[in-house]
């Protein structure tokens, strides 16, 4: 059984709030927006904040590096994404990075897939000996999308 996680470093609530520095963007396009919140696609007329974020667990590993992210402008209808093991719909329709990292936050291995393969690459990732845990980030744009633990 496999857990995702969106956000698995929570970012500065601060981040997370609009402000005249805060960067919004309306989406216009269906897909083109997913906030990993809830891990849902903004919807067009929606508004996304679109913040710097590092998915990291620890700032000592050389693979650490901020990226952009979208999350939801509107929390009250962004309900954080709870895990039932199963692939997110979001990671299930995109081209997919998933790179493998061991207990002392290396990289041990990587992967491109398509998101329906997901499921199975992650779990035979993580079957692998010294892996213990997987960052996906979006192929395309090279951007975080969840992280994948055992459950």
């Amino acid at each position: 059984m496999l857990r995702f996680t969106p956000l698995p470093t929570p970012p500065p609530s601060s981040s997370l709030t609009p402000s005249p520095t805060t960067i919004l963007k309306p989406v216009t396009t269906t897909h083109s927006s997913p906030c990993r919140r809830c891990l849902h696609d903004g919807l067009p007329g929606q508004t996304m904040l679109l913040l710097q974020y590092n998915p990291f667990p620890s700032p000592q590993s050389p693979y650490t590096v901020p990226g952009p992210i979208y999350v939801h402008a509107d929390l009250q209808d962004c309900i954080p994404f709870q895990c039932d093991g199963r692939v997110p719909e979001q990671q299930r329709r995109r081209l997919l990075a998933v790179r493998a990292f061991d207990e002392k936050n290396m990289m041990v291995g990587f992967a491109v897939v398509e998101g329906e393969e997901l499921g199975k690459k992650a779990g035979e990732m993580l079957g692998e000996d010294g892996v213990g845990f997987l960052l996906v980030y979006y192929a395309g744009p090279g951007c975080f999308a969840v992280r994948v633990d055992r459950a």
